[in-house]
């Protein structure tokens, strides 16, 4: 069993944020080599971006960039500059993979669009992912998450139909684009095995969250109707309501046995004869809701999801971060890892979601200081010496 089967592949990580460098640390994680370059001065925009560690707001404290920059070493280099650049160039000779998340016209300015790149790498597969992709009337369009959930599409079917579409929280969008990336980037890799050639790998945050709507634009397609958001009444009471400790997701109705569900959540009325069917409950829809929440109101989440599973039903409920720190389910699976990191401490932090039978995951790194590694790249791999280490610091090249 070997720790990474990526091992090997060399990966230079030129993005910031979330989007890129969760691609990048999802090849890392995988075994590949990832060098993180950042600004000689500022860093990743995400050294800025709270929470941080005991709330002190300290480059090495963002717990978004302790995350997102585990398992790889760290390098600061001015692109922009000419100095930079040759170094780039030298750096691009020995890597498989750039990964870069600018806006495309800032990529061809500091000329990291592919047909450059490829001039100086043939075999390099260089990952670009941006908001609304390298090409269209809005490719240059900067977006937050909001935005581009927006955009997609998706947004507009989550929630009830008598409220405002939902957004999710915590930069889903850019972490389903950092895992489209990098599930892409690999296939790009194995396509290379034969070719020996590299490509581009392009990236639209946007078009990864709209191929998700895999009901809604073929029923308009097919049918010219716009799917809505769910109905309040007779919606199935797929939803949140609380419980004693926080709040639980019964599932009542379609395939689940409705005198198995009044039996566990154990309120005698729920067992009147209206709500024996699915059409009834749906047209004593509201009364029956109301039951369900004083019903749930008697039970504490856990014993309720445990006694649901026993007796085959579809229960959930919601799990805080602390909730999943101390899961027995994710604990005997060896979810969580814990990485010592030399500013920020000890943590815990979560592992890999696929499982490889071939691979044991492991954390080699903790996110890199900043520049951190510049000695031991700079020097001990393209052969400067500490003097030019000195000069470049000065002009601001590192």
């Amino acid at each position: 069993m070997t720790t990474g089967i990526l091992e090997g592949i060399r990966v230079l990580d030129l993005s910031s944020h979330v989007s890129g460098p969760f691609c990048a640390k999802l090849l890392a994680d995988y075994g590949a080599e990832v060098i993180k370059v950042e600004a000689p001065d500022s860093g990743d925009v995400s050294r800025r971006s709270g929470p941080f560690v005991g709330d002190d707001p300290h480059p090495d404290k963002s717990v978004q960039f302790l995350y997102l920059n585990s398992n790889k070493r760290g390098i600061t280099l001015d692109l922009a500059s000419g100095s930079g650049r040759a170094i780039l160039d030298l750096l691009l000779g020995d890597v498989d993979v750039l990964v870069e998340n600018f806006s495309p016209t800032e990529s061809e300015n500091l000329g990291l669009d592919y047909p450059t790149l490829a001039q100086v790498n043939p075999a390099l597969v260089v990952t670009s992912i941006t908001p609304f992709g390298l090409s269209g009337p809005y490719r240059d369009f900067s977006a937050t998450d909001i935005i581009t959930c927006a955009m997609s599409g998706l947004m507009y079917h989550s929630g009830d139909s008598d409220r405002e579409p939902l957004r999710n929280a915590l930069d889903q969008s850019f972490y389903v684009s950092g895992a489209n990336a990098a599930a892409a980037t690999l296939a790009a890799l194995f396509q290379r095995m034969a070719t020996g050639e590299g490509q581009q790998v392009e990236v639209s945050i946007v078009e990864c969250l709209a191929s998700h709507l895999v009901q809604a634009v073929p029923y308009y397609t097919y049918m010219g109707a716009i799917k809505g958001r769910r109905p309040v009444r007779g919606s199935g009471f797929e939803e949140l309501m609380p419980a004693k400790d926080g709040y639980v997701v019964p599932s009542v109705q379609g395939s689940q046995p409705w005198p198995v569900v009044a039996e566990l959540i154990g309120l005698e009325e729920l067992k009147d004869e209206r709500f024996a069917t699915g059409a009834g409950r749906i047209e004593h829809g509201e009364e029956l809701k109301q039951l369900l929440i004083k019903g749930l109101a008697q039970w504490d989440r856990k014993p309720l999801f445990e006694e649901s599973g026993e007796r085959r039903l579809v229960f959930g409920m919601a799990q805080d971060a602390g909730d999943l720190l101390e899961c027995q389910h994710l604990r005997e699976r060896g979810f969580f890892a814990e990485l010592d990191h030399p500013i920020a401490g000890k943590a815990r932090y979560p592992g890999m979601g696929p499982k490889l039978s071939a691979m044991d995951f492991e954390f080699r790194y903790p996110a890199p200081l900043l520049g951190q590694h510049n000695t031991e790249i700079y020097c001990g791999e393209l052969g400067y010496a500490q003097a030019d280490l000195v000069n470049l610091r000065s002009s601001g090249v590192i």
